[in-house]
This record gives structure tokens, C-alpha cells and sequence, in this order.
């Protein structure tokens, strides 16, 4: 599909009262701590690839708060720190808006127990991922473990940062021998049940438990930029995009 556009992101989207009753019916595959994490791999590890602040909770807030609680090791890798989300094209209000960001991520993350020491912010230019795919996917190669478990934005999401993260990833996981989990963010506002362009027979679902479900949407209050009005443009997380994020289930492609 066209990759989405700033009118595309502010519009209603599919809301969730059209989601939820045809996931529910689809028998998807189930995915436990267990089922990602077996217990024969070795010093497992998460690696959270988020193309902008805020990505990291929409895509797997919930899987990111349950490797918390279980102790394991945890990365995240800020590929870009949203300095275009508003458009502004101002060089100045962009470099406020991505340190506002930044902040935002770090106490979104600090809310589901991740410290900053675990988080490493690329400083790729927002909205421009695409022209910087080789040094992402070369940075990746360098962090990246065998046997990590790494999470990023799905190849075909839409947003074409989300994209061309998820290719990177992709490239890195393949060169790296890591499990990749590509999750689906706005996929959600432009599909609709059945849409040919999902592969949905490669969705699997993981169950959020429902504290760490409320710990998530905890977390995704800290991002107040994306959350409020801002000169008139409306939130870029709209209420149907908020509403998902409260599901009790996060959704990957595997």
C-alpha cells in the first residue's frame, strides 16, 4: 500500500468495536513468556527497535513490562526522537519538540521499570529513516546477540519509518541469528478485518495480564506531546489509537 500521510494519521481509523469481535473469532496462535523466551535459550534477552518515542508502548508495552517483572534483560534502541511529528518544519521548535520527546520516552519507559541505562537513542532524522537504512541496519548488526528476541514496527505498517526500522531489523535479526517480532501500530487505523494486504495467518497474540495492561497505558500518558492538542492540528494519538492501546492483548507477526 502508499505508506500513510499526516491526513491519513489524524483520521478516525478502524476503531477497536470493529476489531475486537473478528480477532477474537480468528484462533490465532497464542504466545506466552515461554512460547518467545524458551527456557533451553540462552541469557535470553528483549530488543525493543522503536522508530519514534511512544513506539516502544504501542508496539509491546505490555511484553516490555512482563520481561521486567521477570528480571530479564531488556534493550531499547531509539531509532529517531520525533522531532517531526507536528510538522513544524521550524528547525528550532523541532529540536524543542525532540528533547519534549525524548524526556517523554525515558519516563514512559521508567514507568514499566526500564532505566535510561538500558535505552540507546540513534538520533536518526524523523521521518527520513528511509535515507539512513544502511547505518540503522549496521548499528543493529553491532548491538544486536545471538539469541536476542527483538521487537520492532512491522515491514509493511504503513508509516514509512516504521518500515524501513522493520527492514533493518529484519536484515540485522538475519545476520545476528535473533527471533524477530514485528508488530503491527498503524496497521490498526488503515486496514480492516480481512484486508488481503495482512498476512494474517502470521499474527500471533500475546496476553497482556491486566496490571500490566493498566501500567501500560501508565506509561503511554507520559507522552503528553502526541496526547494533546497541539496549534490547532488535534493529538497525533487519537482516541481510537488510545483505545488500543488499552487491549488486554499485543499482536506480532512472527
Amino acid at each position: 500500500m502508499d505508506t500513510v500521510n499526516d491526513r491519513t494519521l489524524r483520521d478516525a481509523g478502524t476503531p477497536d468495536a470493529v476489531w475486537l469481535p473478528w480477532l477474537a473469532q480468528l484462533g490465532l496462535k497464542r504466545l506466552a513468556l515461554a512460547d518467545i523466551f524458551p527456557p533451553a535459550a540462552p541469557a535470553p534477552r528483549l530488543v525493543v527497535v522503536a522508530p519514534h518515542p511512544d513506539d516502544e508502548i504501542l508496539a509491546c508495552g505490555g511484553l516490555l513490562a512482563a520481561c521486567v517483572r521477570q528480571q530479564l534483560p531488556t534493550l531499547v534502541v531509539a531509532v529517531t526522537d520525533g522531532e517531526a511529528s507536528h510538522g513544524s518544519g521550524n528547525r528550532k521548535a523541532s529540536a524543542r519538540l525532540g528533547a519534549q520527546r525524548t524526556e517523554e520516552s525515558h519516563a514512559g519507559l521508567l514507568r514499566l521499570g526500564v532505566k535510561p541505562v538500558s535505552v540507546i537513542r540513534l538520533c536518526l532524522p524523523d521521518g527520513k529513516v528511509a535515507s539512513c537504512m544502511a547505518y540503522l541496519t549496521a548499528q543493529l548488526k553491532r548491538l544486536l546477540l545471538p539469541g536476542d528476541v527483538v521487537v520492532t514496527t512491522w515491514r509493511l505498517d504503513g508509516h514509512p519509518d516504521h518500515e524501513s526500522t522493520g527492514a533493518a531489523a529484519a536484515q540485522a535479526c538475519f545476520a545476528a541469528g535473533c527471533s524477530l517480532l514485528q508488530a503491527p501500530v498503524w496497521m490498526w487505523h488503515w486496514a480492516r478485518p480481512g484486508d488481503t494486504r495482512v498476512p494474517w495467518a502470521g499474527l500471533a497474540a500475546f496476553d497482556i495480564p491486566q496490571e500490566l495492561a493498566a501500567l501500560k497505558q501508565h506509561a503511554l500518558r507520559s507522552h503528553q506531546s502526541q496526547l494533546l492538542d497541539r496549534e490547532g492540528q488535534g493529538p497525533v494519538l487519537a482516541g481510537n489509537i488510545v483505545e488500543r492501546a488499552a487491549r488486554r492483548h499485543e499482536y506480532f507477526f512472527v
